[in-house]
């Protein structure tokens, strides 16, 4: 099981400022504020900002699903097909204003999906998700980079 980063903004806060911007990844291309952007991005998928299609084939959406809420942890190195082959620009002025800004996406989050658990967006990778799943994805997902800045939960 997956710590619960989503439930637990202040908690990721602190993880996260242990990380220093020179910081240099134990895997991948982005550099540490690039990584908190990449997290802001994927909840805005998850919180309406955002759209995205569905680019896994119908066929494999159920074994990506089974994996996905499963506690096998994601791959290194593992580059997603909307991700782009070199990492973009910085979009804050610094990495503490894009942590802030992380758990300010967190709390838009929560927002979102109060009482409308069962509704479902769409992630690019694993399909039409409700809250319960996204929950999964995020807490995958923010551990792996965690993971990748060697900080573990």
């Amino acid at each position: 099981m997956f710590f619960a980063w989503v439930d637990k903004p202040e908690i990721l806060k602190e993880n996260l400022l242990q990380i220093t911007n020179g910081s240099k990844p134990i895997w991948g291309r982005m550099d540490v504020q690039q990584m908190v952007e990449h997290l802001i991005l994927v909840l805005e998928l998850s919180n309406g900002l955002k759209s995205s299609p569905i680019l896994t084939p119908d066929k494999y959406i159920e074994k990506h699903q089974t994996f996905l809420m499963s506690d096998e942890p994601l791959p290194k190195n593992v580059v997603a097909k909307f991700i782009p082959e070199n990492p973009v620009s910085h979009s804050n002025k610094n990495f503490k204003l894009a942590v802030n800004e992380l758990v300010s996406a967190l709390h838009t989050y929560h927002s979102y999906w109060r009482g409308k658990e069962e509704h479902t967006l769409n992630h690019p990778i694993f399909g039409a998700l409700n809250k319960k799943m996204w929950d999964q994805v995020h807490n995958k997902h923010i551990t792996h980079h965690l993971l990748q800045f060697g900080l573990s939960n």
